[in-house]
Protein backbone atom coordinates (compact mmCIF):
# COMPACT_ATOMS: atom_id res chain seq x y z
CA UNK A 1 0.00 0.00 0.00
CA UNK A 2 1.29 3.49 -0.84
CA UNK A 3 1.51 5.98 2.27
CA UNK A 4 1.75 9.58 2.16
CA UNK A 5 5.44 11.14 2.44
CA UNK A 6 6.19 13.69 5.77
CA UNK A 7 7.38 17.01 4.88
CA UNK A 8 10.85 16.55 6.87
CA UNK A 9 11.55 13.22 4.90
CA UNK A 10 10.84 14.71 1.84
CA UNK A 11 13.48 17.45 2.50
CA UNK A 12 16.15 14.44 3.23
CA UNK A 13 15.48 13.38 -0.33
CA UNK A 14 15.52 16.40 -1.85
CA UNK A 15 19.02 17.54 -0.59
CA UNK A 16 20.03 13.66 -1.67
CA UNK A 17 22.28 14.34 -4.14
CA UNK A 18 25.92 12.62 -5.52
CA UNK A 19 27.32 15.13 -3.45
CA UNK A 20 25.22 14.99 -0.55
CA UNK A 21 23.46 11.23 -0.25
CA UNK A 22 21.42 11.14 2.92
CA UNK A 23 22.97 7.98 4.00
CA UNK A 24 22.32 7.26 7.41
CA UNK A 25 23.74 4.07 9.11
CA UNK A 26 25.96 2.37 11.40
CA UNK A 27 29.25 0.34 11.67
CA UNK A 28 29.34 -2.72 14.25
CA UNK A 29 32.09 -4.88 15.66
CA UNK A 30 31.33 -8.41 16.68
CA UNK A 31 33.36 -10.88 18.47
CA UNK A 32 33.29 -14.41 17.38
CA UNK A 33 31.92 -17.18 19.10
CA UNK A 34 34.83 -19.14 21.29
CA UNK A 35 36.38 -21.74 19.11
CA UNK A 36 34.46 -20.31 15.64
CA UNK A 37 35.75 -17.80 12.79
CA UNK A 38 34.18 -14.45 11.48
CA UNK A 39 34.29 -16.18 8.31
CA UNK A 40 31.77 -19.00 9.49
CA UNK A 41 29.93 -16.21 11.25
CA UNK A 42 29.68 -14.04 7.98
CA UNK A 43 28.29 -17.38 5.87
CA UNK A 44 26.08 -17.87 8.24
CA UNK A 45 24.40 -13.91 8.61
CA UNK A 46 24.39 -13.59 5.07
CA UNK A 47 22.36 -16.88 4.34
CA UNK A 48 19.84 -15.76 7.25
CA UNK A 49 19.40 -12.06 5.76
CA UNK A 50 18.77 -13.02 2.90
CA UNK A 51 16.33 -15.19 3.51
CA UNK A 52 14.62 -12.55 5.24
CA UNK A 53 11.66 -10.88 3.64
CA UNK A 54 11.76 -6.74 4.37
CA UNK A 55 8.53 -4.69 5.70
CA UNK A 56 7.80 -1.65 6.27
CA UNK A 57 9.45 0.86 5.38
CA UNK A 58 12.01 -0.92 3.63
CA UNK A 59 9.76 -2.53 0.85
CA UNK A 60 8.95 0.12 -0.46
CA UNK A 61 10.45 3.03 -2.84
CA UNK A 62 10.21 7.04 -3.12
CA UNK A 63 7.82 8.05 -5.89
CA UNK A 64 7.93 12.06 -5.97
CA UNK A 65 5.58 12.76 -8.56
CA UNK A 66 3.27 15.52 -7.79
CA UNK A 67 0.12 14.08 -7.92
CA UNK A 68 -1.07 12.35 -5.86
CA UNK A 69 2.01 14.53 -3.78
CA UNK A 70 5.34 12.57 -2.81
CA UNK A 71 4.20 9.01 -1.01
CA UNK A 72 5.86 5.50 -0.84
CA UNK A 73 5.19 2.89 -2.87
CA UNK A 74 5.80 -0.97 -2.63
CA UNK A 75 8.72 -2.24 -4.60
CA UNK A 76 7.45 -4.36 -7.20
CA UNK A 77 10.42 -6.92 -6.73
CA UNK A 78 13.20 -6.83 -4.28
CA UNK A 79 16.69 -9.03 -4.99
CA UNK A 80 18.04 -9.72 -1.90
CA UNK A 81 21.76 -10.60 -3.35
CA UNK A 82 21.72 -6.66 -3.95
CA UNK A 83 20.76 -5.74 -0.77
CA UNK A 84 22.71 -8.38 1.66
CA UNK A 85 26.48 -8.49 0.69
CA UNK A 86 29.34 -10.22 2.12
CA UNK A 87 32.73 -8.52 1.50
CA UNK A 88 37.05 -9.03 3.02
CA UNK A 89 38.78 -6.26 4.06
CA UNK A 90 41.79 -5.48 2.17
CA UNK A 91 45.46 -6.20 4.17
CA UNK A 92 46.12 -5.12 6.61
CA UNK A 93 42.85 -5.44 7.88
CA UNK A 94 43.37 -2.86 10.80
CA UNK A 95 40.19 -0.27 12.03
CA UNK A 96 41.92 2.51 9.48
CA UNK A 97 41.71 0.23 6.13
CA UNK A 98 37.94 -0.61 8.01
CA UNK A 99 36.90 3.09 7.73
CA UNK A 100 38.46 4.07 4.62
CA UNK A 101 36.16 0.89 3.33
CA UNK A 102 33.10 2.30 5.19
CA UNK A 103 33.54 5.81 4.11
CA UNK A 104 33.71 4.50 -0.15
CA UNK A 105 30.91 2.46 0.75
CA UNK A 106 28.79 5.44 2.79
CA UNK A 107 29.40 8.08 -0.12
CA UNK A 108 27.90 6.45 -2.55
CA UNK A 109 24.24 6.97 -3.44
CA UNK A 110 21.58 4.89 -3.05
CA UNK A 111 19.56 3.30 -5.71
CA UNK A 112 16.20 4.96 -5.66
CA UNK A 113 14.68 1.95 -8.17
CA UNK A 114 15.25 -0.40 -5.29
CA UNK A 115 14.35 0.35 -1.61
CA UNK A 116 16.90 2.13 0.38
CA UNK A 117 18.79 0.42 2.28
CA UNK A 118 21.77 -2.47 2.18
CA UNK A 119 24.03 -4.63 4.68
CA UNK A 120 27.79 -5.18 4.22
CA UNK A 121 28.86 -8.06 6.34
CA UNK A 122 32.27 -7.67 6.26
CA UNK A 123 35.18 -10.40 7.36
CA UNK A 124 39.13 -9.67 7.23
CA UNK A 125 39.99 -7.96 9.96
CA UNK A 126 42.96 -8.43 11.48
CA UNK A 127 40.97 -7.94 15.18
CA UNK A 128 39.26 -11.74 13.83
CA UNK A 129 36.29 -10.00 14.71
CA UNK A 130 33.58 -9.33 12.06
CA UNK A 131 32.23 -6.43 10.73
CA UNK A 132 28.43 -5.24 9.83
CA UNK A 133 28.06 -1.84 8.14
CA UNK A 134 24.62 -1.23 7.14
CA UNK A 135 23.21 2.19 5.68
CA UNK A 136 19.69 3.59 4.73
CA UNK A 137 18.02 6.61 3.91
CA UNK A 138 17.68 9.49 6.69
CA UNK A 139 13.79 9.57 4.91
CA UNK A 140 13.08 6.09 6.38
CA UNK A 141 13.96 6.93 9.89
CA UNK A 142 15.38 8.82 12.48
CA UNK A 143 18.55 7.89 15.12
CA UNK A 144 16.20 6.96 17.60
CA UNK A 145 14.09 4.85 15.71
CA UNK A 146 17.22 3.16 13.94
CA UNK A 147 18.39 2.87 17.09
CA UNK A 148 15.54 0.63 18.50
CA UNK A 149 15.12 -1.27 15.37
CA UNK A 150 18.81 -2.58 14.63
CA UNK A 151 19.44 -3.50 18.23
CA UNK A 152 16.21 -4.00 19.69
CA UNK A 153 16.24 -7.07 17.13
CA UNK A 154 19.14 -8.97 18.20
CA UNK A 155 19.37 -11.02 21.25
CA UNK A 156 20.64 -10.53 24.96
CA UNK A 157 22.25 -14.15 24.82
CA UNK A 158 23.86 -15.79 22.37
CA UNK A 159 21.54 -18.54 19.97
CA UNK A 160 19.70 -18.63 16.97
CA UNK A 161 20.22 -15.18 14.50
CA UNK A 162 16.97 -12.56 14.89
CA UNK A 163 15.62 -11.36 12.23
CA UNK A 164 17.13 -8.19 10.57
CA UNK A 165 16.22 -4.30 10.86
CA UNK A 166 14.60 -4.71 7.64
CA UNK A 167 12.73 -7.91 8.11
CA UNK A 168 9.08 -7.65 8.25
CA UNK A 169 7.50 -7.63 11.83
CA UNK A 170 4.11 -10.39 11.86
CA UNK A 171 1.11 -9.42 12.33
CA UNK A 172 1.84 -5.54 11.81
CA UNK A 173 0.24 -3.54 9.06
CA UNK A 174 2.59 -1.86 6.78
CA UNK A 175 1.29 1.53 6.43
CA UNK A 176 -1.53 3.68 5.86
CA UNK A 177 -3.41 4.06 2.68
CA UNK A 178 -4.47 7.24 1.19
CA UNK A 179 -6.46 5.24 -0.79
CA UNK A 180 -7.36 7.77 -3.89
CA UNK A 181 -6.28 11.16 -5.33
CA UNK A 182 -8.37 13.08 -3.14
CA UNK A 183 -7.44 11.48 0.21
CA UNK A 184 -3.82 12.05 -0.14
CA UNK A 185 -4.34 15.54 -1.31
CA UNK A 186 -6.31 15.80 1.91
CA UNK A 187 -3.57 14.94 3.37
CA UNK A 188 -1.22 16.95 2.37
CA UNK A 189 -3.44 20.08 2.35
CA UNK A 190 -3.57 19.49 6.17
CA UNK A 191 -0.03 19.18 6.35
CA UNK A 192 0.85 22.12 4.65
CA UNK A 193 -1.28 24.46 7.01
CA UNK A 194 0.34 22.73 10.26
CA UNK A 195 3.90 23.52 8.51
CA UNK A 196 2.74 27.00 7.82
CA UNK A 197 1.58 28.00 11.02
CA UNK A 198 4.64 26.23 12.51
CA UNK A 199 6.75 28.43 9.90
CA UNK A 200 4.88 31.72 11.20
CA UNK A 201 6.00 31.39 14.46
CA UNK A 202 9.79 30.64 13.95
CA UNK A 203 10.23 33.15 11.02
CA UNK A 204 10.38 36.31 12.91
CA UNK A 205 13.30 34.72 15.58
CA UNK A 206 15.10 33.08 12.91
CA UNK A 207 15.31 36.44 10.74
CA UNK A 208 16.43 38.39 13.62
CA UNK A 209 19.20 36.09 14.70
CA UNK A 210 20.20 35.79 11.00
CA UNK A 211 20.36 39.64 10.96
CA UNK A 212 22.40 40.14 14.74
CA UNK A 213 24.40 37.16 13.97
CA UNK A 214 27.80 38.97 14.18
CA UNK A 215 26.60 40.12 17.76
CA UNK A 216 29.86 40.17 19.76
CA UNK A 217 27.31 38.79 22.73
CA UNK A 218 25.22 35.71 22.05
CA UNK A 219 22.01 35.71 23.57
CA UNK A 220 20.18 33.13 25.74
CA UNK A 221 19.12 29.97 23.56
CA UNK A 222 19.33 28.38 20.01
CA UNK A 223 22.42 30.15 18.16
CA UNK A 224 21.92 29.17 14.41
CA UNK A 225 24.24 32.16 12.07
CA UNK A 226 26.16 32.54 15.07
CA UNK A 227 29.59 30.47 14.39
CA UNK A 228 32.37 31.67 12.23
CA UNK A 229 33.00 30.43 9.03
CA UNK A 230 35.57 27.22 9.50
CA UNK A 231 36.65 24.87 6.99
CA UNK A 232 33.34 22.53 7.54
CA UNK A 233 31.39 25.31 6.06
CA UNK A 234 32.72 24.73 2.69
CA UNK A 235 31.01 23.32 -0.48
CA UNK A 236 30.28 19.56 0.40
CA UNK A 237 31.98 17.20 -2.16
CA UNK A 238 31.40 13.89 -2.85
CA UNK A 239 34.08 12.12 -1.44
CA UNK A 240 33.80 11.58 2.80
CA UNK A 241 36.47 10.35 5.43
CA UNK A 242 35.38 8.55 8.53
CA UNK A 243 36.78 7.50 11.97
CA UNK A 244 35.77 6.00 15.28
CA UNK A 245 36.66 5.79 18.61
CA UNK A 246 35.58 4.97 21.88
CA UNK A 247 35.83 6.76 25.49
CA UNK A 248 34.81 5.57 29.12
CA UNK A 249 31.12 6.15 30.12
CA UNK A 250 32.44 6.25 33.78
CA UNK A 251 35.08 8.85 33.39
CA UNK A 252 32.68 10.52 30.92
CA UNK A 253 29.59 10.70 34.18
CA UNK A 254 32.32 11.87 36.67
CA UNK A 255 33.30 14.97 34.56
CA UNK A 256 29.63 15.37 33.92
CA UNK A 257 28.85 15.65 37.29
CA UNK A 258 32.21 17.86 38.47
CA UNK A 259 30.61 20.42 36.34
CA UNK A 260 27.00 20.02 36.88
CA UNK A 261 26.35 18.88 32.82
CA UNK A 262 25.33 15.52 31.33
CA UNK A 263 27.00 13.27 29.30
CA UNK A 264 25.77 14.70 26.41
CA UNK A 265 27.52 18.00 27.38
CA UNK A 266 30.90 16.12 27.54
CA UNK A 267 30.66 14.60 24.27
CA UNK A 268 30.13 18.25 23.04
CA UNK A 269 33.30 19.74 25.40
CA UNK A 270 35.33 16.68 23.69
CA UNK A 271 34.11 17.19 20.01
CA UNK A 272 34.53 21.02 20.48
CA UNK A 273 38.03 20.99 22.07
CA UNK A 274 39.18 17.95 19.45
CA UNK A 275 38.20 20.25 16.85
CA UNK A 276 39.78 23.57 17.78
CA UNK A 277 42.78 21.34 18.57
CA UNK A 278 42.73 19.61 14.77
CA UNK A 279 41.90 23.73 13.50
CA UNK A 280 44.74 25.01 15.32
CA UNK A 281 47.05 22.58 13.90
CA UNK A 282 46.25 23.86 10.05
CA UNK A 283 46.66 27.73 11.82
CA UNK A 284 43.20 27.82 11.71
CA UNK A 285 42.08 28.24 15.49
CA UNK A 286 38.60 29.88 15.44
CA UNK A 287 38.08 33.45 16.95
CA UNK A 288 34.68 32.97 18.43
CA UNK A 289 32.65 29.38 19.37
CA UNK A 290 31.29 27.43 16.88
CA UNK A 291 27.83 26.23 16.94
CA UNK A 292 26.72 22.97 16.64
CA UNK A 293 23.71 21.44 16.00
CA UNK A 294 22.08 19.25 17.80
CA UNK A 295 19.32 16.90 16.89
CA UNK A 296 16.93 15.58 19.82
CA UNK A 297 14.06 12.73 19.11
CA UNK A 298 10.42 13.94 20.17
CA UNK A 299 8.97 10.67 19.81
CA UNK A 300 6.64 9.77 22.24
CA UNK A 301 7.17 6.20 24.24
CA UNK A 302 6.40 3.27 21.92
CA UNK A 303 6.45 5.17 18.83
CA UNK A 304 7.71 3.04 16.08
CA UNK A 305 6.49 4.92 13.12
CA UNK A 306 8.61 4.57 9.82
CA UNK A 307 9.90 8.36 9.76
CA UNK A 308 12.30 11.37 11.01
CA UNK A 309 10.75 12.68 14.40
CA UNK A 310 14.09 14.70 15.53
CA UNK A 311 14.30 18.31 16.19
CA UNK A 312 16.93 20.64 16.45
CA UNK A 313 19.72 22.69 18.92
CA UNK A 314 21.74 25.15 17.67
CA UNK A 315 24.20 24.99 20.84
CA UNK A 316 27.11 27.33 21.28
CA UNK A 317 30.16 25.64 22.12
CA UNK A 318 32.99 27.09 24.08
CA UNK A 319 35.24 30.04 23.77
CA UNK A 320 38.41 29.28 22.01
CA UNK A 321 41.06 28.43 23.90
CA UNK A 322 39.02 27.88 26.92
CA UNK A 323 40.21 25.67 29.91
CA UNK A 324 39.27 21.78 29.81
CA UNK A 325 36.61 21.98 32.86
CA UNK A 326 35.42 25.79 31.99
CA UNK A 327 34.99 24.91 27.78
CA UNK A 328 32.30 21.71 29.75
CA UNK A 329 30.59 24.27 32.40
CA UNK A 330 30.05 26.76 29.43
CA UNK A 331 28.85 24.25 26.94
CA UNK A 332 26.69 22.91 29.94
CA UNK A 333 24.99 26.48 30.55
CA UNK A 334 24.59 26.99 26.71
CA UNK A 335 22.85 23.51 26.38
CA UNK A 336 20.16 24.57 29.09
CA UNK A 337 19.66 27.49 28.27
CA UNK A 338 18.92 25.86 24.47
CA UNK A 339 16.60 23.65 25.98
CA UNK A 340 14.55 26.09 27.63
CA UNK A 341 14.02 28.33 24.83
CA UNK A 342 13.21 24.71 22.35
CA UNK A 343 10.28 23.80 25.03
CA UNK A 344 8.89 27.22 24.51
CA UNK A 345 7.89 26.23 21.08
CA UNK A 346 4.81 23.73 20.00
CA UNK A 347 5.77 20.34 18.62
CA UNK A 348 5.04 21.69 14.86
CA UNK A 349 7.91 24.15 15.38
CA UNK A 350 10.24 21.99 17.01
CA UNK A 351 10.39 19.83 14.33
CA UNK A 352 10.34 22.11 11.61
CA UNK A 353 13.10 24.71 13.23
CA UNK A 354 15.75 22.96 11.67
CA UNK A 355 14.46 23.01 8.03
CA UNK A 356 13.70 26.87 8.68
CA UNK A 357 17.05 28.03 9.56
CA UNK A 358 18.64 25.76 6.23
CA UNK A 359 15.71 27.20 4.37
CA UNK A 360 16.73 30.89 5.48
CA UNK A 361 20.42 30.07 5.02
CA UNK A 362 20.41 28.92 1.37
CA UNK A 363 18.15 31.57 0.68
CA UNK A 364 20.24 33.67 1.89
CA UNK A 365 23.32 31.99 0.03
CA UNK A 366 21.56 31.96 -3.24
CA UNK A 367 20.06 35.80 -2.92
CA UNK A 368 22.85 37.49 -0.84
CA UNK A 369 21.08 38.73 1.93
CA UNK A 370 22.43 39.71 5.29
CA UNK A 371 23.34 35.98 6.49
CA UNK A 372 25.52 34.98 3.99
CA UNK A 373 28.74 35.65 5.91
CA UNK A 374 27.64 33.18 8.41
CA UNK A 375 26.91 29.59 8.30
CA UNK A 376 23.96 28.51 9.82
CA UNK A 377 26.03 26.20 12.25
CA UNK A 378 29.54 24.64 11.96
CA UNK A 379 29.11 21.24 12.59
CA UNK A 380 26.52 18.94 13.65
CA UNK A 381 26.97 16.39 16.90
CA UNK A 382 23.93 14.11 17.54
CA UNK A 383 23.53 11.47 20.32
CA UNK A 384 21.09 8.69 19.43
CA UNK A 385 21.53 6.71 22.42
CA UNK A 386 22.28 4.02 24.37
CA UNK A 387 22.02 0.18 23.45
CA UNK A 388 20.22 -1.82 26.15
CA UNK A 389 22.57 -4.23 27.96
CA UNK A 390 24.60 -7.34 26.16
CA UNK A 391 23.36 -7.58 22.37
CA UNK A 392 24.19 -10.62 20.05
CA UNK A 393 24.12 -11.62 16.37
CA UNK A 394 23.41 -15.03 16.48
CA UNK A 395 26.30 -16.13 18.38
CA UNK A 396 28.47 -13.30 17.72
CA UNK A 397 28.60 -10.43 21.17
CA UNK A 398 28.02 -7.10 19.59
CA UNK A 399 31.38 -5.35 21.12
CA UNK A 400 31.13 -1.76 19.56
CA UNK A 401 28.58 0.41 17.52
CA UNK A 402 29.65 3.70 15.51
CA UNK A 403 27.45 5.78 13.90
CA UNK A 404 27.65 7.00 9.96
CA UNK A 405 25.77 9.43 9.51
CA UNK A 406 25.01 12.36 6.74
CA UNK A 407 26.64 15.47 5.31
CA UNK A 408 24.81 18.48 3.77
CA UNK A 409 25.68 21.90 2.97
CA UNK A 410 26.92 24.11 4.70
CA UNK A 411 28.29 21.39 7.14
CA UNK A 412 30.89 19.30 6.09
CA UNK A 413 31.13 17.60 9.89
CA UNK A 414 29.18 15.40 11.79
CA UNK A 415 30.19 13.44 15.10
CA UNK A 416 27.38 10.81 15.98
CA UNK A 417 27.28 8.55 19.23
CA UNK A 418 25.69 5.85 20.87
CA UNK A 419 26.73 4.24 24.08
CA UNK A 420 27.33 0.36 23.74
CA UNK A 421 27.32 -1.56 27.60
CA UNK A 422 30.65 0.56 29.19
CA UNK A 423 31.62 3.20 27.03
CA UNK A 424 30.56 5.55 23.91
CA UNK A 425 31.15 4.59 20.47
CA UNK A 426 31.98 8.16 18.37
CA UNK A 427 31.46 7.97 14.64
CA UNK A 428 33.29 10.95 12.73
CA UNK A 429 32.27 11.55 9.43
CA UNK A 430 33.69 14.49 7.28
CA UNK A 431 33.97 15.92 3.77
CA UNK A 432 37.24 14.72 2.67
CA UNK A 433 38.10 17.72 0.65
CA UNK A 434 39.00 18.94 4.01
CA UNK A 435 39.64 16.24 6.12
CA UNK A 436 41.47 14.27 4.16
CA UNK A 437 42.30 11.48 7.02
CA UNK A 438 39.44 11.58 10.08
CA UNK A 439 41.53 9.73 12.12
CA UNK A 440 43.14 13.08 12.78
CA UNK A 441 40.18 14.60 14.25
CA UNK A 442 39.47 11.47 16.29
CA UNK A 443 42.70 11.79 17.90
CA UNK A 444 42.36 15.46 18.76
CA UNK A 445 39.27 14.53 20.74
CA UNK A 446 40.71 11.39 22.33
CA UNK A 447 43.32 13.63 23.13
CA UNK A 448 41.29 16.55 24.65
CA UNK A 449 39.30 13.88 26.92
CA UNK A 450 42.61 13.05 28.39
CA UNK A 451 43.20 16.48 28.88
CA UNK A 452 39.65 16.93 30.51
CA UNK A 453 40.30 14.04 32.61
CA UNK A 454 43.48 15.41 34.24
CA UNK A 455 41.54 18.48 35.08
CA UNK A 456 38.81 16.39 36.52
CA UNK A 457 42.19 15.10 38.38
CA UNK A 458 43.39 18.16 39.51
CA UNK A 459 40.33 19.38 41.13
CA UNK A 460 39.52 16.54 43.12
CA UNK A 461 43.25 16.95 44.58
CA UNK A 462 42.50 20.30 45.56
CA UNK A 463 42.57 21.73 48.96
CA UNK A 464 39.78 21.74 50.62
CA UNK A 465 38.47 25.25 51.99
CA UNK A 466 36.87 23.77 54.74
CA UNK A 467 39.52 22.36 56.50
CA UNK A 468 41.78 24.93 58.71
CA UNK A 469 44.94 26.72 56.90
CA UNK A 470 44.28 25.13 53.89
CA UNK A 471 43.77 27.53 50.64
CA UNK A 472 40.36 27.78 49.59
CA UNK A 473 39.55 25.03 46.84
CA UNK A 474 39.62 25.66 43.19
CA UNK A 475 36.60 25.15 41.37
CA UNK A 476 36.77 22.14 38.68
Amino acid sequence: MTRPMPLLDLAFLWIDRPETPSNVGVLMLFDPPPGGTAAAAAARIVRSYRAARPGHPFDAVPDLSMLPLPHWRPSDRIDMRKHVLREKLALPGDLDTLCRHVAQLHETPLDRTRPLFSVHVIEGLASGQLAVYLKSHHSSWDGRYALERIFGQLRPDPGPITPPFFAATPGTAPGADPGSLASGLATGVRSLMTQAAAAKELFGRLSARSRNGAATELPRGNRPFAGPHTRFNEPVSAGRSYACFSLPLAGMRQAARACGGTLNDVALAVVDAGVERFLAGLGERPRQPLVAMCPVSVRDPGDQEATTKAATLFVPLARPRSGAAERLRQIAANTRDAKVEFRSFSREAALDYALLAFGLWFASSTLGLGAVARPVVNLVVSNVGAVDGTRHLGDCRLAAAFPVSMLADPCGLNVTVVSVEDHMDFGIIANAAVVADGFDLARACEAAFAKLTRAMQRSRAAPDSRRPGRRKRVSP
